[in-house]
């Protein structure tokens, strides 16, 4: 069954493509911000070798990572059967991260989009987490202006149907295909 391009639902980033190189999903360290968790979908930042949630209005000095693909315990289990399936505010934790600067990722988009958007940036929007399903809130939007900081890059409107979606455009809420921009291993570009 399709989706509502109006009610796409608020996942995070999911993993749609990526390279075959299986070394692009590692396990790191990581540690919550004060007011924002991490969960499975989050994008992320590297800092001094820990994860670190990325956030609406990034701060430049924190260049793009990955998306988390699965959260773990300090120890390094996966908290399928605890109550909190993420690092909750100011915990510790560890991720798997799929840091492929070229992956593709489906995400909400909060704006208007349409056809003319595709090959340009999008910033991230809302935060926060689902802590009974562990999966993220983040989604993107349109800037008024694009940097080379910009996070994203959209590549296509909504999936096609194999991922419960529709080729559409013009509402806010639209599901959208991004490819990192400015990625710690990649250079960013500011638009068209």
């Amino acid at each position: 069954m399709a989706l509502s391009s109006t009610t796409w639902p608020r996942n995070g980033f999911t993993l749609v493509t990526r390279n075959d190189n299986e070394s692009y999903v590692r396990d790191y360290p990581a540690a919550a911000s004060t007011n924002q968790p991490i969960a499975t979908g989050d994008a992320v930042c590297l800092l001094n070798g820990v994860i670190v949630p990325a956030t609406a209005g990034q701060d430049p000095g924190l260049i793009p990572f990955g998306v988390v693909v699965g959260v773990l315990t300090s120890a390094g289990r996966p908290l399928t059967h605890q109550t909190s399936k993420i690092i909750a505010s100011a915990g510790v934790g560890r991720v798997r991260v799929c840091y492929d600067p070229f992956a593709e990722y489906v995400v909400r988009c909060e704006t208007s989009v349409g056809p003319s958007n595709i090959g340009k940036p999008v910033v991230l929007t809302a935060s926060g987490a689902n802590a009974t399903t562990g999966r993220s809130y983040q989604s993107v939007t349109i800037p008024g202006s694009a940097s080379v900081g910009d996070m994203f890059k959209i590549v296509a409107l909504s999936p096609f149907g194999e991922l419960g979606g529709k080729d559409t455009g013009g509402g806010a809420g639209n599901g959208v295909v991004v490819r990192f921009n400015n990625h710690l291993f990649k250079f960013g570009t500011a638009g068209q």
